[in-house]
């Protein structure tokens, strides 16, 4: 009996939770039985999916000494490829890789070996106010900014390298004249060959954002059946999307300034306020409420280096006549906490 792939990715969890119908836990029993290597490769899932646990030690703050822990268990095991197990395991479960500046390899030998039509999807998450980086299997290297996600294969097929971007992201690909490079960030197409550039694509906002660093990209759109191509950029470029209009605006920019983030800085060089609440709210997982209209005009030269929310607030009180009032977050009936809100106002005299 042949079983896909989708199928079984479905299944597993639940058959490793002993949430799963007769029907299904016998699916699963005929594809282990298939052959050595479907047993064996339940046999990796299985201890990955017993050591879940330890994923929920991984504190935002303290990543660091999660994975020693981690890596502990990895030394005792009698598999090498336990890790990357694990990481496989847990894009099933949709669960994201919270590692700041961590280093993640995402190959896997017996998933080369699978038919051409049976390649796994992987999705990385970052956490707020981390950044995640990691290589895909071609080499190219991905830094994912907070409060984003990158979705691609375990392995490239066909005839294009394609990634999906919800948030931001810095990638230095690995050039292949053969096999173009692509990041789609919803309808606006980015096409490489072998470059390092910035990505913005946050859904609820109304433009996306490409910043080139070196090398050349071509940048198209396409929306159901219409079509736009808009060019090659040039390092040091700054380009625009508009998505409502559909239309770009190029702007030659001190490209260090877009990139900083990588190494956990954030740095703004005659910024308005409105542009920095922006930042501070997508690096902080925040609500920022400007109440007075005058106050998005402000501009602002500063650069932030591991400061917390309280202390870049109270940084920018010092540069304007502004004040700030915290909400605290309220819990959800699922034990969840709302986000937090923060509100900027002009100062009294």
């Amino acid at each position: 009996m042949n079983f896909s792939i989708s199928d079984i990715e479905a299944l597993l969890p639940g058959y490793l939770s002993g949430d799963i119908s007769d029907k299904d836990r016998e699916m699963i029993d005929g594809w282990r039985a298939e052959s050595p290597e479907n047993e064996a490769l339940y046999r990796e899932n299985r201890k990955a999916w017993e050591a879940i646990s330890l994923l929920k030690e991984m504190e935002p703050f303290n990543s660091f000494e999660a994975l020693k822990k981690i890596n502990t268990r990895i030394a005792d095991s009698t598999s090498s490829n336990w890790w990357v197990t694990l990481q496989r395991v847990a894009a099933i479960l949709l669960l994201p890789l919270l590692l700041y500046s961590g280093y993640v390899t995402l190959q896997n030998s017996s998933l080369k070996n699978l038919p051409e039509d049976q390649v796994m999807m992987q999705t990385v998450s970052s956490r707020q106010g981390m950044v995640t980086q990691f290589a895909l299997a071609d080499g190219t290297k991905v830094w994912l900014n907070s409060c984003s996600e990158l979705q691609f294969p375990i392995r490239f097929t066909g005839k294009v390298r394609d990634v999906k971007l919800k948030g931001e992201a810095f990638f230095e690909v690995v050039k292949n004249e053969k096999f173009p490079f692509r990041v789609n960030a919803n309808v606006l197409k980015i096409e490489v060959l072998g470059t390092s550039f910035d990505v913005v694509n946050f859904e609820n906002d109304s433009q996306s954002e490409v910043v080139l660093v070196s090398g050349k990209v071509a940048l198209s759109s396409r929306d159901g059946q219409v079509s736009k191509d808009f060019g090659i950029m040039k390092p040091g470029q700054r380009v625009i999307y508009e998505k409502k209009e559909q239309n770009i605006i190029a702007s030659e920019v001190d490209v260090d300034k877009y990139i900083a983030w990588r190494d956990g800085n954030l740095i703004f060089r005659d910024d308005s306020m409105e542009e920095v609440v922006k930042r501070l709210s997508r690096w902080f997982n925040v609500e920022i409420t400007i109440n007075d209209p005058e106050i998005k005009n402000y501009i602002y030269k500063a650069t932030f280096r591991n400061e917390n929310l309280i202390q870049v607030l109270n940084l920018l009180k010092l540069s304007a006549p502004i004040d700030y009032r915290v909400t605290n977050r309220n819990i959800l009936p699922n034990g969840e906490f709302t986000k937090q809100k923060v509100n900027l106002m002009k100062r009294r005299s």
